[in-house]
């Protein structure tokens, strides 16, 4: 699948699963998906990976500097939230250890290491490490990029590192199913964020914009 569909997917599942209480976890939850949803094709190895590797890149700075404005502009609490659960010592061994991990995976075949359950398990911890809140939300969008490339023809080493792996066969990498899954995962998080923001969170946000 593309990286668009599985960002669309990846945030719907973690939107729909996750269910975000409030603003503040809302905007946690749309940028760790954001991360995890397309973290696994770092290992990416046909000819245009640097161009993956670069988007994959792009989308976490991005998401970074924009839950840093959101902070900033609205004063959400991600960061008085952060030094009640982490610190400045977790997060630079979180993220030493988190770019170990994908260093390691990006030198592993497609749809092995950075495709398995142990690949998961282990970015899922580390992202626990470095700040425990968007774990849920993180590991929610990755599962879900693990599971829809099932879809495709090429198999999927979900227990690496044995060789065996799974597909379903059902469809190409960028066919009608991919386009299909885009706009469904599309609109499925546009109409739960909607939903969420007019009935859980829409005194907290009309007090942030009357700031």
């Amino acid at each position: 699948m593309t990286g668009k569909t599985h960002w669309a997917v990846g945030t719907a599942a973690a939107l729909c699963l996750g269910q975000p209480a409030n603003f503040r976890e809302w905007v946690l939850c749309v940028g760790a998906a954001a991360v995890g949803s397309v973290i696994c094709d770092v290992d990416v190895t046909t000819s245009d990976s640097r161009e993956t590797l670069n988007r994959i890149t792009v989308v976490a700075v991005l998401v970074a500097v924009a839950v840093g404005a959101a902070e900033a502009w609205w004063h959400l609490g991600i960061v008085r939230n952060f030094e009640r659960e982490s610190n400045l010592f977790r997060l630079i061994v979180g993220f030493a250890a988190f770019l170990a991990v994908c260093t390691f995976g990006k030198n592993q075949p497609h749809r092995s290491f950075m495709h398995s359950f142990a690949g998961w398990f282990l970015l899922g911890g580390i992202t626990g490490l470095i700040y425990p809140a968007m774990t849920p939300y993180f590991s929610i969008a990755m599962l879900s990029h693990m599971a829809i490339d099932l879809l495709n023809r090429r198999n999927v080493r979900l227990l690496y590192p044995l060789k065996k792996g799974f597909s379903f066969r059902v469809c190409s990498a960028d066919g009608l199913v991919n386009h299909v899954l885009f706009l469904a995962g599309a609109a499925v998080s546009a109409a739960a964020s909607l939903l969420m923001f007019f009935f859980r969170y829409r005194e907290e946000v009309l007090r942030l914009i009357a700031r």
